[in-house]
Order: structure tokens, then C-alpha cells, then sequence
């Protein structure tokens, strides 16, 4: 008995040492990232006309926008909103921040 019992916690010791190997998957630090920035972008440039919850305040709802509705509204300013406000990489997180809090 004493042995089955020492078995089944070396077992999951093994088991839960062995999912702590201190590696980061780099795509969902890079996601988590990007996340980051684009909020603060967001908070920055575009809460005021898009509102706190992508209803639209003095610009349109962005929700429900996917993450190239946003990077083509970014870059080509549709309406009164300025053209190419964030570029690169900062559009993207901003696309991304959009897609994955309102869309």
C-alpha cells in the first residue's frame, strides 16, 4: 500500500515538474505584448472618438471590427480621423487590441 501510494506522488511530481520547464512560448509573449501596447495606444490616440468600450463617442462603434477593419481604418483615416495615426507595428497592435476586446 505504501509503496502504490509513494508511486502515484512521484507520478505527479514528475508530471508537474516536468509542464515547469521555464520555457515561454514566444508567439503568446509577443501576443500578450502587442496586447499591451495596443491598449496604451489606444488609451492615447483613440478612446476620446471611439469610447472606453468601442462604442463610438464622436467616431463610429469599432465593435464587432475584425483586425484588418481596424489596420485599413488606421492607415487610410476614413472620415474625419487622421491617416496613417500609427504605422508598422503600432497599428498592428492597435488592430489587434481592437479585435480582441471588441470584435
Amino acid at each position: 500500500m505504501k509503496r502504490a501510494r509513494a508511486l502515484v506522488i512521484l507520478g505527479a511530481a514528475a508530471f508537474i515538474i516536468g509542464g515547469c520547464n521555464g520555457e515561454v512560448d514566444e508567439k503568446d509573449s509577443e501576443e500578450t505584448v502587442d496586447a499591451g501596447e495596443g491598449m496604451e495606444l489606444y488609451e492615447d490616440s483613440c478612446i476620446d472618438c471611439h469610447g472606453e468600450n468601442f462604442e463610438g463617442t464622436t467616431g463610429p462603434s469599432i465593435a464587432g471590427y475584425n483586425e484588418d477593419e481596424v489596420l485599413d481604418a488606421i492607415e487610410e483615416g476614413p472620415g474625419s480621423m487622421p491617416e496613417d495615426l500609427y504605422t508598422g507595428e503600432d497599428a498592428e497592435a492597435v488592430a489587434q487590441y481592437v479585435e480582441e476586446e471588441a470584435g
